[in-house]
């Protein structure tokens, strides 16, 4: 006991600047017409080593990059708060939070003003295994949201919650869950009861998820379901929730970008927006997700052939091999293989701009150029429960 405690209070949580959540767990706000926020995971620094060990790709100035957008669409009103999705920090220490309050600085709302003077936004932040790595009681996570998760007692720190945002009469619930189950101890099982309590309710029209791993990636060196948290909660959303209710779900442990809707235009939308800055992974085309109790996926088709005509004019312009070009249209030597768009010529950085009206949400991508500016590339709508996902009309 005394050993685990050790590492809890290794640093001094009191000089870790604060950020300010969004909303307290349970809390609704209300939107007459539309609300804008903007979700990305993985914004942690690269590791020593790291994108060598991993095969992964460093991407020098990534992260800045998309603080710089962000920035931009806060100044413009547009981006009401930020879902970040895990992994915020290498690991759990006192340095890594005040250099994460220092990046983030002309983006997110707290203790410390920003030098620019411009405007910032408040936060739902999502635990990912790094945040947690050394720290398992989440000590320098709690430290650095305030007031975050769940009131679970006993000046512990819970990492899932949820909001209500009700936007032209149709009440949306953000549910955040943590799938860091080793982490978690015996607070594992209070989570599942808060999850099948909150689901339960009928004080809600729709829902979106938000979470740490993902049940479903074809990111090279990645595995569906991992651990098989994020399969055992949505379970449970999915058999207490309202039939049809969950529209999305958000994740990111995968260091990339990926959309998949396997279940039809009435299903849910898996995200991956885990593209935020740390070292990139390659995302393959199509495969399985045995693990997420999916035989045969593939990328959502209307973002598959946006990231493919995006290849194209990427390929040019990184002057990558034709060899990468091949293996994106799985042609040539890659015949027969899976498709997959290497992360050395065009790593998938970039961030998702969600909007929801009434009943409507409509989500685009962001993806990170040469240039180190961003670019919308993909847009999919979901119409309401009569049309569903209307992607590619």
């Amino acid at each position: 006991m005394l050993f685990a405690l050790s590492f809890a209070f290794a640093f001094d949580t009191k000089k870790i600047t604060n950020q300010d959540i969004f909303l307290d767990d349970g809390r609704r706000q209300v939107y007459p017409a539309t609300v804008q926020f903007g979700v990305v995971g993985n914004v942690r620094p690269a590791k020593p080593g790291e994108a060598e060990a991993t095969k992964r790709v460093a991407v020098k100035g990534a992260t800045a990059a998309l603080i710089a957008d962000v920035s931009g669409t806060i100044r413009e009103g547009r981006t009401e708060f930020l879902v970040l999705l895990g992994n915020l920090v290498p690991g759990s220490s006192l340095g890594a939070w005040k250099a994460f309050a220092k990046t983030w600085l002309s983006v997110l709302a707290g203790g410390e003003p920003s030098e620019e003077g411009y405007p910032r936004t408040r936060v739902i932040p999502v635990a990912g295994e790094d945040d947690g790595a050394g720290d398992d009681r989440y000590t320098g996570f709690g430290a650095s949201f305030p007031g975050v998760g769940a009131d679970i007692g006993f000046n512990r720190v819970a990492t899932w919650s949820h909001v209500d945002l009700e936007v032209a009469g149709h009440t949306w619930r953000l549910l955040t869950l943590d799938t860091n189950q080793s982490s978690l101890g015996s607070r594992w099982t209070e989570q599942l009861a808060y999850v099948d309590r909150v689901v339960s309710e009928d004080k809600y029209d729709s829902m979106l998820v938000f979470m740490y791993h993902p049940l479903i990636t074809l990111a090279t060196g990645q595995k569906s379901n991992d651990g098989e948290s994020a399969l055992e909660l949505l379970d449970i959303v999915e058999a207490q929730s309202k039939v049809g209710a969950v529209k999305a779900v958000f994740s990111s442990r995968s260091t990339t970008s990926e959309v998949f809707l396997p279940r039809g235009k009435f299903g849910e939308l898996f995200v991956t927006a885990g593209g935020g800055g740390a070292p990139a992974d390659t995302p393959e085309r199509w495969g399985h997700a045995d693990g997420g109790g999916f035989r045969d996926v593939k990328l959502e088709t209307t973002f598959d052939f946006a990231l493919l005509r995006e290849f194209e004019k990427q390929a040019e312009a990184r002057k990558c091999s034709t060899v990468a070009l091949d293996h994106a249209k799985s042609t040539e030597s890659w015949a027969g293989f899976p498709g997959a768009y290497e992360a050395s010529c065009m790593p998938l950085v970039g961030w998702w701009d969600v909007a929801l009206t009434g009943e409507r949400m409509s989500l685009s991508f962001r993806l990170l150029q040469p240039d180190s500016t961003f670019k919308g590339v993909y847009t999919a709508e979901y119409a309401g429960r009569k049309l569903g996902w209307t992607i590619g009309k």
